[in-house]
């Protein structure tokens, strides 16, 4: 484990993880909820392109590149998904 470095990063996205499921839980629609944990997904393949240190990052899974589009193209994917279930749900369809 690490000595109080790459804890930051972590935080953030697992709080808009948990923001996101909270808000599905609570009773918002399962789309809105959705686009909070893409862009928590999002902000963490940003976090990890930007954020210095190696292993000591605890987003670190593989290596720099392969974690930043793991984490982009998952987060695109739920994103998408999500805003095409939102217009399906304010068209009433």
């Amino acid at each position: 484990m690490t000595r109080g470095k790459g804890w930051g990063p972590y935080l953030l996205v697992l709080a808009g993880a948990a923001i996101g499921f909270g808000a599905i839980a609570m009773g918002l629609p399962a789309w809105a909820g959705s686009l909070v944990v893409a862009g928590s997904l999002l902000l963490g393949a940003v976090l990890r392109l930007v954020v210095p240190g190696g292993d000591e990052n605890l987003l670190a899974v593989r290596r720099r590149r392969t974690d930043v589009v793991t984490y982009g193209v998952l987060g695109c994917m739920l994103a998408g998904v999500a805003a095409s279930v939102a217009v399906q749900w304010m068209t009433g369809r």
